[in-house]
Order: C-alpha cells, then structure tokens, then sequence
C-alpha cells in the first residue's frame, strides 16, 4: 500500500522566500546606464565582489523589511591599505536595476546584454 503525504500550501509560502533570498544579487553590472564598450562597475560572485576593480567580500547576510527584498550585508574591501568593514545594503528599485547604499549614499547598478 501506498501512501501520499499532502504538503501543506502554507509550507511553500515559508520556503519560497527563502529559495529567492538565496539567488542573491550575483551578476555582472554597469554604473547607471550602459555603454559601448561596456563599463563593468561592480560583479557580485557569491560572497565575492568587484567594485571598481576594488575586491570585497560580502558576509552576514539579513534580509530588511524596507526596502522590499533587501538584504543587510557586511562588507570588506581592500583598496590597498587593508580591509575596510563597512555596512552595505543591496535591493532592487521599481525598475530591477541593483542599488548599493553604503554610508547613506546609493548607486545604481544595471545590466546589460
């Protein structure tokens, strides 16, 4: 005898933003518009990142309430006299392109095919 197990729809309203959040923000991006030749401003690798040719990496992911889908990470750079720890909050604006808010101040990344 066979027997079937019924999931829950509940259980995949609670694993569902959890598989999305683990996607993350990887990709290669330009600086707020594209250009002919492109202009690579920022790759995201996981938890490495190249800003500016600057390498970081990025840790202690936290998801925030505000803006929607954003996620809190700590991240260090090296440019050239030792890591520098800061806070770093990526998220999507209306219109999908990436923004980074380090310190107060955005950027807004796109990419581009």
């Amino acid at each position: 005898m066979t027997t079937t197990r019924i999931i829950p729809a509940t259980a995949f309203v609670i694993v569902l933003p959890a598989i999305c959040m683990a996607q993350g923000f990887d990709g290669v991006y330009e600086y707020a518009f594209c250009d002919t030749p492109p202009y690579v401003a920022l790759v995201i690798d996981g938890a490495n990142m190249s800003f500016y040719e600057t390498p970081c990496t990025l840790s202690d992911d936290t998801p925030v309430d505000e803006p929607s889908g954003g996620i809190q990470y700590t991240m260090s750079c090296d440019y050239g006299g030792g890591p520098q720890v800061q806070t770093a909050l990526f998220y999507r604006n209306a219109d999908g392109d990436l923004v980074l808010r380090v310190d107060g101040n955005e950027d807004r990344f796109v990419t581009c095919n």
